[in-house]
């Protein structure tokens, strides 16, 4: 187990062995956590932006939602997944991101994956809803210890 002070009490552990990799790793887990995040939204931005998924969605998803200007939204969405992830992964603009990323996963989940149910073989809410809970932790969290944000000295 971690405690506050980042001390591994090896009385709590199962294999007492391996607190040294605990204590050498733990300190990472959050930027990993952060560039997994923006490492699984990243490809859909690609599509969306150099593949031809904006024509898809804005006739498909966003059209069906009855929003105006179908178009811009697709491209909204597309360089949010794009460029947000990117700057997701460098913890670079961390709490705007995180915003911005969270709305856009509170439509896909409300609006788009609930009506499927919860099963990913449907393309169902568990993977947005993960996602979402996730930029609403980066969103509290910041950018954390290894981000530019923290080394440029300014949490957005």
């Amino acid at each position: 187990m971690i405690d506050e002070s980042s001390n591994i009490d090896k009385s709590r552990l199962i294999i007492p062995q391996l607190a040294g990799l605990y204590r050498s790793v733990a300190p990472l887990s959050y930027a990993f956590i952060r560039i997994v995040v923006a490492l699984v939204l990243l490809p859909d931005g690609i599509d969306k932006i150099f593949l031809g998924g904006v024509e898809r969605i804005a006739t498909g998803n966003i059209a069906k939602l009855g929003l105006p200007l179908p178009y811009v939204w697709a491209w909204t969405v597309g360089g949010l997944e794009f460029l947000g992830a990117i700057l997701l992964g460098l913890g670079l603009f961390t709490r705007p991101v995180a915003v911005a990323l969270a709305v856009m996963l509170t439509v896909i989940v409300v609006d788009i994956a609930a009506p499927r149910g919860f099963l990913w073989t449907s393309n169902g809410i568990e993977i947005a809803l993960l996602l979402e809970l996730a930029t609403i932790g980066f969103l509290f969290g910041g950018g954390g210890r290894y981000s530019i944000d923290r080394v440029i000295g300014r949490e957005f």
